[in-house]
């Protein structure tokens, strides 16, 4: 859990990769809401302020800056699927992690312990499955994005049709997170 209430100009530079006069400029024109400091008028960034202002832009959050439990992780091979996927996860306040790799996708499952996971490939989901029996994670909900009706269904996956229950999928992760 993060101890810092709010960040400087200089470290939401670092964060974005950019100029801190940058940073100032988002904040002049409202973009990144921020308070002067009595006395020297320095400009401070709420963290929650500025974890909503990465989610709304699309860019990941520094692990440092998460409070947890709000991690979906992709185990994908079609890079435009994975893109919308983490696209629609980002907008409801989720971060993501994705990979084509199932070795490092096991070791997202034990390091970070996602919240959700997603996957595209029906024979991905019995790995899945082992890997969950076989580490210490708690409850997570599981994905399956299909683009036809022809991939299997297993018990226990919420099986969505991409990209038509983009909607659904939203809802079913603003329901998570709650």
């Amino acid at each position: 859990m993060r101890e810092k209430q709010a960040l400087t100009t200089g470290e939401v530079a670092k964060y974005c990769g950019v100029n801190f006069r940058t940073v100032i400029r988002w904040i002049e024109r409202g973009h990144l809401e921020a308070y002067k400091l009595p006395g020297r008028g320095d400009n401070r960034i709420p963290i929650a302020s500025f974890v909503e202002f990465l989610n709304g832009n699309n860019m990941p959050i520094p692990e440092e800056l998460q409070w947890g439990g709000r991690v979906l992780l992709l185990l994908v091979d079609d890079t435009q699927l994975a893109a919308d996927v983490a696209a629609a996860a980002r907008r409801q306040g989720w971060d993501v992690l994705m990979t084509s790799d199932p070795i490092q996708f096991g070791f997202y499952i034990a390091s970070r312990q996602p919240a959700a996971l997603a996957v595209n490939q029906a024979v991905s989901q019995a790995s899945v499955e082992r890997l969950l029996r076989d580490s210490d994670q708690r409850d997570v909900q599981c994905f399956s994005f299909i683009t036809t009706e022809q991939d299997g269904h297993r018990d226990g996956w919420l099986t969505v049709t991409w990209p038509e229950q983009q909607a659904t999928f939203s809802q079913l992760l603003t329901q998570e997170s709650a």
